[in-house]
């Protein structure tokens, strides 16, 4: 995708989301000589649009310019996904990039009271966009330089929490299906806002030892882990809940976890074959 391209930049312009999808499975160096080309109006929208991963990993290659000048324009809400997935130094040199009025505003949006659950927020987390096919979704994953999660959050273009899908499930379904078609749409999400200490006794917990977290919106902000949540806030109120594991260790999720297991070695196997090739 070249910057003189008139069909290239009709493209950024008018589909700036469509276009953020693609640009998430090209390299970063690609889509950093892009950005680095592209006028301010044009790529702003298109980064702000790109998954939080993608987004951060991009933004450490930017020139040090383009990058000063593309925080200083984006919408606090992808400016605070931004900021959340990076090292403390590189916040602060973004903080640097800002005027008063948007630092201000981006502390106030990060800003959560220590007793609530946003306090102990994990911004990291496997996201996949609700649009794109099952094929696409593991072409994603192949490519991932972490190993991925069993369960992947599905979310819309404004980055609200849809839907999650078991990784174990996507090799075994149709794979020109659109994810939206086959994710399960009851996540047991958790308000940013609430006090910790309530969650104790979440339902979510009996089944899951991650959970995802939310703003007000619905926008999916990161996780919170129940061990984290537990050692925290302390062991009160969980007298009467089992232990999320006992409900766990049914026959079928230790398939899910074998299966899982299993798939990560075999993606395992094909990133060191590809590497192997890339040497002769």
């Amino acid at each position: 995708m070249k910057v003189d391209n008139p069909v290239s930049r009709e493209f950024l312009v008018s589909y700036p989301k469509d276009a953020a999808r693609v640009l998430e499975q090209v390299p970063d160096d690609h889509v950093v000589a892009l950005f680095n080309e592209l006028p301010l109006p044009i790529g702003m929208p298109v980064f702000a649009s790109m998954l939080p991963e993608k987004a951060a990993a991009c933004y450490l290659k930017l020139s040090d310019s383009f990058a000063a000048k593309l925080v200083s324009t984006l919408p606090v809400i992808s400016l605070a996904r931004l900021y959340r997935l990076l090292q403390p130094e590189k916040q602060q040199g973004l903080l640097v990039s800002l005027s008063n009025k948007s630092r201000s505003e981006l502390q106030r949006y990060l800003a959560y009271p220590t007793t609530s659950a946003g306090a102990l927020l994990n911004p990291v987390v496997d996201i996949l966009p609700e649009s794109i096919t099952v094929s696409d979704a593991i072409r994603r994953i192949e490519q991932a330089e972490h190993i991925v999660a069993c369960d992947i959050y599905i979310v819309n273009d404004a980055h609200q929490l849809l839907g999650v899908i078991e990784l174990g499930k996507l090799f075994i379904v149709n794979h020109d299906v659109i994810l939206r078609d086959i994710m399960k749409r009851k996540t047991q999400s958790i308000p940013a806002h609430v006090i910790a200490s309530t969650l104790l006794s979440h339902p979510g917990w009996k089944t899951h030892r991650r959970l995802p977290m939310v703003e007000r919106n619905g926008t999916l902000i990161g996780t919170l882990d129940y061990n984290y949540l537990q050692e925290t806030v302390g062991e009160t109120g969980t007298a009467e809940m089992n232990d999320p594991m006992d409900n766990m260790l049914s026959l079928a999720s230790l398939y899910w976890i074998s299966l899982v297991q299993l798939l990560d070695s075999i993606l395992g196997i094909a990133r060191t074959d590809r590497g192997d090739k890339n040497e002769h």
